[in-house]
């Protein structure tokens, strides 16, 4: 019995030692404080820091190994949830192209009025057009790539609410620099090629992925001195026609600059190449223009008429519903051959496809 009672003397000691040494006065409570102070995932990282020493102060169970419910050793467990990317897509804007994941829609981004410098979105916040063309603009919650374009009179001026959804932003009013925005977003803005391009995720690999993206615009001239025009075409044709590069101009303060590309699939390619869509009756050159905004839309393909590789552009003008397929050769386009132009983003891009704001 003496060994008995002698041991548990020994065991009680024991604990009464390992609860001296917990650290729970002020120290502690002044880091459980200031860790209130920085993001969620770390306030949540602190309180299981503090359940851990109240479980030892408390003289209950002690545990030598193994994971226990109650710890938050593991750190990454409170990292807000991010689905891996696994399909990407260029979007462009003047002079700057950077990869978006594939299945973001479309919306706006900061701009400033000419009468304030304040930054005002005017649209959204979240995508405005998916990517499978149904509307969006009064959830909000969906991830998108935004441009400095109205798309609403109803204009949100900043500092914005915290977003509820990922984004990236194109030319956007905004400082370069890194802003944290709560509930786990951090955006990241930089000077690129001649603009501005901000992302703005809880995931800082996709933030990453994006920013390492930004490149040179390649496909399309990012600028025009004037409106682009068709300079020539294949005597017999493309036959057949394999792709097709669409880029979208807006009338700038110096000619005219890039605000939206796309590449249209091959069968799109070929249906509008065989003139879907397209009027018969032909006119002596494009209307005025009334927005001041071209699609450009260059076909690659086999000549007819041999082996070469061979391109072919249409200059089209949305607000009027013409294309120039030839030089001085005009033709009316049909609502077929819009709807297959504007598969993408250039609903909320171009004035032409915005229509009376609201």
């Amino acid at each position: 019995m003496t060994d008995d009672a002698d041991l548990e003397r020994t065991f009680r000691e024991g604990l009464r030692h390992a609860a001296g040494r917990a650290e729970v006065g002020l120290p502690l409570a002044a880091r459980a404080k200031a860790g209130a102070r920085t993001r969620r995932r770390r306030r949540w990282a602190v309180v299981g820091a503090v359940a851990a020493v109240v479980t030892v102060a408390g003289v209950t169970v002690v545990v030598r190994g193994g994971n226990s419910p109650e710890r938050s050793d593991d750190h990454t467990a409170t990292e807000p949830t991010v689905a891996p990317v696994t399909e990407w897509r260029a979007e462009s804007w003047h002079n700057l192209t950077v990869d978006v994941p594939a299945d973001w829609g479309w919306g706006t981004a900061p701009l400033t009025m000419s009468f304030d410098d304040t930054p005002v979105l005017c649209g959204g916040p979240g995508a405005d057009l998916g990517v499978d063309g149904a509307r969006r603009r009064a959830e909000g919650d969906a991830p998108w790539v935004g441009r400095p374009i109205m798309l609403s009179d109803a204009c949100l001026a900043a500092p914005f609410q915290a977003p509820v959804a990922p984004y990236v932003w194109l030319g956007a009013a905004v400082e370069p620099g890194t802003e944290e925005l709560g509930d786990g977003y951090t955006q990241e803005t930089v000077e690129a090629f001649g603009t501005t391009l901000t992302v703005a995720s809880q995931d800082p690999g996709l933030r990453r992925h994006v920013l390492e993206s930004a490149r040179a615009t390649t496909d399309c001239e990012a600028r025009l001195p004037s409106r682009p025009a068709v300079a020539g075409m294949p005597i017999e044709g493309l036959d057949p026609v394999h792709s097709a590069q669409l880029c979208a101009y807006q009338k700038g303060e110096d000619g005219f600059d890039l605000v939206y590309a796309a590449t249209l699939d091959e069968a799109t390619a070929q249906a509008l190449y065989a003139g879907d869509g397209l009027g018969s009756q032909s006119a002596t050159n494009l209307c005025a223009g009334k927005f001041d905004e071209y699609l450009r839309v260059r076909f690659s393909g086999k000549d007819a008429m041999g082996s070469a590789e061979l391109t072919a552009d249409w200059v089209v003008d949305p607000g009027c519903q013409q294309v120039e397929i030839g030089p001085g050769f005009v033709l009316p386009l049909k609502a077929a051959c819009l709807a297959a132009l504007t598969r993408n983003g250039l609903p909320v891009v171009l004035r032409s496809f915005i229509g009376m704001l609201g």
